[in-house]
């Protein structure tokens, strides 16, 4: 099976110029802090539109592969959770540069506000990640008792790195978050289950491990990021290897679109 196609190819390239940008601020070459700040958000947007670009590309490969309605309503979904998730990523920016909004223990509490698209975003490709479970053999029991598993891991982890004090808004939005990442995290375990046995398996691989590296990209967020330091935050640390992870992770994540179509004509199809 040969995994090379456009598609994929455009996603590596999008995830080496984000992974460069973040070791090159790693490194001290460059800070989102300093003077390149608004240089490094050009270049964070032009990434954010080249994948946002592509996911758009896979949804007009699902049209030409497959007249099924379901396949073309996982595509748009896909497609619509990235966006959702885009404009998350343009709340964290912080143009306006704006700190403790919601008390005084947070400094990066505008993290809290992106949730607000974040949230609805990864609802929707967890959605059609236990959809495609579901739909290849994973009984609705299975699913609730992992579901279970992976809230109790969500809290315990939500107030491993909670600090006392923080504002009720911020804590709220910020531990049932941390929930549902878990949530999508767990599900990449779950769609490598229902594909076990798939001949498209290694393609399940690379979408599974953008769900779980989803997970692992917002952990990074929340431990070092909103409560890391005191409720300062290692930033900018933090954003820059939380950028990477993230972005890496999408660029797996949006292929999910073409996983029905591919198990459906039982084969992996590269044709463009």
């Amino acid at each position: 099976m040969n995994l090379i196609d456009r598609y994929f190819v455009t996603s590596l390239i999008i995830w080496v110029i984000a992974t460069i940008e973040s070791i090159g601020g790693l490194a001290g070459y460059w800070s989102i802090t300093g003077n390149a700040r608004f240089v490094i958000l050009f270049i964070e947007c032009a990434v954010l539109v080249a994948l946002l670009a592509n996911c758009y590309a896979i949804k007009n490969w699902v049209y030409r592969h497959s007249t099924e309605t379901s396949h073309r309503v996982i595509a748009w979904v896909a497609f619509i959770a990235l966006a959702l998730c885009v404009c998350g990523d343009v709340v964290n920016f912080n143009l306006p540069l704006t700190y403790y909004r919601y008390g005084g223990i947070v400094k990066h509490d505008y993290l809290a506000d992106s949730v607000t698209f974040f949230a609805p975003g990864y609802a929707l490709f967890l959605t059609v990640a236990c959809w495609l479970a579901v739909a290849n053999g994973i009984k609705p029991k299975l699913l609730i008792i992992w579901g279970l598993i992976a809230s109790l891991i969500g809290v315990v982890s939500f107030v491993s790195m909670h600090l006392s004090g923080t504002g009720t808004h911020v804590s709220i939005v910020t531990g049932s978050y941390a929930v549902l990442i878990t949530l999508v995290g767990v599900s990449g375990f779950i769609l490598l289950t229902a594909y076990h046995n798939s001949v498209i398996k290694r393609v399940v691989w690379l979408v599974a491990i953008g769900l779980v590296l989803a997970a692992v990209a917002d952990g990074v967020i929340g431990q070092f990021w909103i409560y890391g330091n005191g409720g300062e935050g290692f930033f900018p640390v933090a954003k820059y290897v939380n950028w990477s992870l993230y972005i890496g992770s999408q660029c797996l994540l949006i292929h999910i679109a073409r996983l029905a179509v591919w198990h459906t004509k039982g084969t992996y199809n590269s044709v463009a």
